[in-house]
């Protein structure tokens, strides 16, 4: 028989009071209570500030408090060149893109972000370098691609996937590079991390883990989905949403992945942003029709009292 010392490696302590500071996965018994108790996340999604221009297969890069949309597909259907930034609770129009772009890999900060290839038919080479205020064209891909994903910063990006291709780039601020392939070709996915340590995600249910050299394959997504939304980084990425009207919602902590609350508004092709789970949002994409809607994600450490039943 199993104990809790065998599967955490340390046993549980006997305290007369609750310790201080707590942290997730802290667990203990207190003997004045006579209860056992622990510290768990508690997950929730709120409503943030709405976008200007409803979009969806947009690009993302940022954070909840300085976030930014790019490009996407507005109506009547045709690609779009704005691009919004977000403060924390609204959204404001920034520079349009010197190329407008849909189904596109993006990442960076809200001053200095990158945006590479595109949906159009036949699929784009071109990348873009935000500064904040305006874009300016960059050096070309080395493979054109469709509905790849892209993760990391303007100066140290990553690129990887799309229709068709498993091929993986990484960029210095200037020049695309070529590298290890991903183990499966795949497009409509989502991503999170840095051009060293990255996950992918997603169609329909595959993730690869990138350390910097070579993909390894990890454990599958708890759903199945294209067109997710990716936030968050390679040891605590968040995917949310998919196929149209899908509003699941997963998160992953370098190994595995586990189910959590559901967004207020299921939607494909959004945008996703953040650093991890605790700071992390979602934005425009598909219902149908494009909405402007934002959400964003909160994980809180609370401490719990375990009773049995």
């Amino acid at each position: 028989m199993s104990t809790f010392k065998n599967i955490r490696g340390k046993a549980i302590k006997s305290l007369a009071s609750d310790p201080s500071p707590v942290s997730n996965g802290d667990i203990w018994y207190n003997s004045t209570s006579q209860t056992l108790k622990g510290v768990v996340p508690v997950s929730a999604w709120s409503s943030g500030g709405n976008l200007g221009t409803g979009r969806r297969i947009l690009g993302r890069a940022g954070v909840v408090s300085a976030g930014l949309a790019m490009g996407g597909v507005s109506p009547p259907g045709s690609p779009s060149n704005l691009t919004e930034e977000y403060n924390g609770t609204a959204w404001t129009g920034g520079g349009n893109m010197a190329t407008a772009q849909h189904g596109l890999a993006s990442d960076g900060t809200q001053t200095a972000a990158y945006a590479a290839g595109g949906a159009d038919v036949p699929a784009p080479a071109v990348s873009q370098e935000y500064n904040g205020s305006s874009w300016t064209a960059g050096n070309n891909v080395q493979t054109a691609r469709r509905y790849p994903v892209g993760t990391g910063t303007q100066t140290a990006g990553l690129i990887f996937g799309g229709v068709g291709s498993s091929a993986t780039e990484t960029y210095d601020g200037t020049n695309w590079t070529s590298v290890s392939s991903m183990n499966t070709a795949r497009s409509e996915f989502a991503g999170a991390g840095t051009q060293t340590a990255t996950v992918g995600f997603g169609a329909p249910t595959a993730t690869e883990d990138w350390n910097g050299s070579s993909w390894t394959t990890g454990n599958n997504l708890t759903y199945s989905t294209y067109g997710n939304a990716g936030s968050g980084n390679q040891t605590d990425a968040l995917s949310a949403g998919g196929p149209t009207g899908v509003s699941t919602t997963a998160i992953y902590d370098g190994t595995n992945w586990s189910s959590n609350p559901s967004l207020a508004t299921g939607r494909s092709g959004a945008g996703g942003a953040g650093s991890s789970t605790t700071d992390s949002m979602v934005f425009g994409g598909n219902i149908p029709p494009n909405t402007t809607a934002t959400e964003e994600f909160t994980a809180t450490a609370t401490t719990k009292t375990f009773t049995t039943s």
